[in-house]
């Protein structure tokens, strides 16, 4: 081994120790193995590049007439709906025509499995959950799981996460900034240290006296209990694994991160009857899935920032709509609601915009925290009236580093969104399950890689 590269290289993870506190340094060029002296501090290898990717679900979709570009290719023509997307033209690429298994009210929980769906059997374990096996316990949290409100949906008509554990389940979102630094962030000094060693201690002992039982229980019943047993007991081997990591990560610290100035109570529940507060909120939220990929805390996210709900209100106080999204995608081709619609896709783009700023304005290796970063923004609501699971357009931000080769526009008629999750797990290195998506997926997206 090259002795300079011994002298001067540091190991990844570094921490500064004074004063009865722990800080752990940021990426620096001289942990690199390109480093070979302070002076030749080299950017990061290419096996060094945290691969990341992050899935985000658009409720109601676009209005894709307007959305939609009359041109292809790297040059393509903007239309007034993306034009927010401008200074990243040539960091993404917008695929359409796509389609899903299921669209509509309800359809979100297909987006990232293929076919999961409230009214039929399947329960596949969904793209970004697969990712955070994947990576196991690289980072202290395996995968982030968000969206505007707390609750699965599981047993209703409407979903409200896009994320399946490999047991079937549902995973319920966070969706408090506040609450999501705390968990990223948080100070933990050595009374919550040991507090928080002694219920993972509390907690495995529960988990291994479970066990002994559940294997006796499961000698006393049928074949369908069985099954229902061992589908549940699946998830207590879930929750163990989930134990390990934490295990792993206990001692050592978080990264020391500004707290940022979330205001008075929650964010979230200062959105107001007429969209006010909606985009600081959403920001706040695309904020901190920023500072989670920056100081490698996960490398896989999922997030839904508008429901079927609309959260935004239709931004009443910019627009002065007077109906809700859901009425104005049901437009019966009227001008004005259509008109209103696409107002409503360029400001939602805004706060896409924002997110992308973000991870540009971070310097990582060669390149920045986008090009090692794939973000989608995916709908499973297409067609002129938001509810088929047709037509549907997929913005795959990011990933240059990470050997995406964006193409602008490109059609591709028919194409199962599922391609495009192929392509994103081919680009982490991620080995294809045999059930990936249901089987709905028939390769790659070749024009990108």
């Amino acid at each position: 081994m090259n002795i300079q590269t011994n002298r001067w290289h540091l190991a990844r993870r570094t921490f500064l120790k004074g004063l009865g506190a722990t800080v752990a340094l940021p990426w620096l060029e001289v942990m690199s193995q390109n480093s070979r002296s302070i002076t030749t501090a080299g950017s990061m290898a290419a096996h060094e590049i945290p691969r990341r990717a992050m899935f985000t679900y658009w409720g109601l979709g676009v209005e894709i007439t307007g959305f939609t570009p009359p041109d292809t290719g790297k040059n393509y023509t903007l239309t007034p709906s993306l034009a927010p997307l401008a200074p990243f033209q040539n960091d993404f690429t917008l695929l359409t025509e796509l389609t899903s298994f299921t669209g509509g009210h309800g359809s979100c929980c297909c987006l990232l499995t293929g076919v999961n769906t409230v009214r039929n059997a399947k329960t596949l374990m969904s793209v970004d959950q697969q990712l955070a096996v994947h990576h196991g316990s690289a980072t202290r949290f395996p995968s982030l799981v968000l969206g505007t409100v707390r609750e699965t949906g599981f047993g209703g008509p409407f979903p409200m996460t896009l994320s399946w554990s490999k047991n079937h389940t549902p995973i319920t979102p966070e969706n408090r900034p506040e609450v999501l630094f705390e968990k990223l962030f948080g100070s933990e000094d050595n009374k919550t240290l040991a507090a928080a060693k002694q219920a993972m201690a509390q907690r495995t002992s529960l988990l291994d006296s479970i066990k002994e039982q559940a294997s006796a229980l499961q000698r006393q019943v049928g074949t369908a209990d069985r099954q229902r047993l061992d589908q549940y007991f699946t998830s207590i081997r879930d929750l163990e694994e989930r134990i390990k990591v934490e295990g792993e990560w206990i001692d050592r610290p978080k990264p020391k991160v500004s707290r940022p100035n979330f205001g008075p109570g929650s964010p979230r529940d200062r959105i107001a009857s007429d969209g006010r507060g909606y985009s600081e909120y959403t920001r706040m939220m695309f904020d901190m899935i920023a500072l989670a990929f920056e100081t490698d805390s996960t490398r896989a996210v999922s997030h839904i920032p508008r429901t079927e709900g609309d959260e935004a209100k239709c931004y009443g106080y910019l627009t002065q709509s007077k109906w809700d999204l859901h009425t104005i995608t049901h437009n019966a081709q009227e001008d004005d609601k259509i008109a209103q619609w696409r107002q409503l896709d360029a400001l939602y783009l805004g706060e896409w915009a924002h997110f992308l700023g973000r991870l540009k304005s971070v310097k990582e290796g060669n390149g920045t925290l986008l090009d090692n970063t794939m973000a989608a923004w995916a709908t499973t609501n297409g067609g002129p009236n938001a509810h088929d699971s047709k037509h549907l357009p997929l913005l795959l931000c990011g990933g240059s580093a990470l050997g995406l080769k964006h193409q602008g526009h490109l059609v591709q008629k028919d194409m199962p969104v599922a391609n495009v999750w192929k392509t994103v797990v081919d680009r982490v290195g991620m080995k294809i399950p045999d059930d990936f998506q249901g089987g709905l997926a028939s390769g790659v997206v070749k024009e990108l890689i």
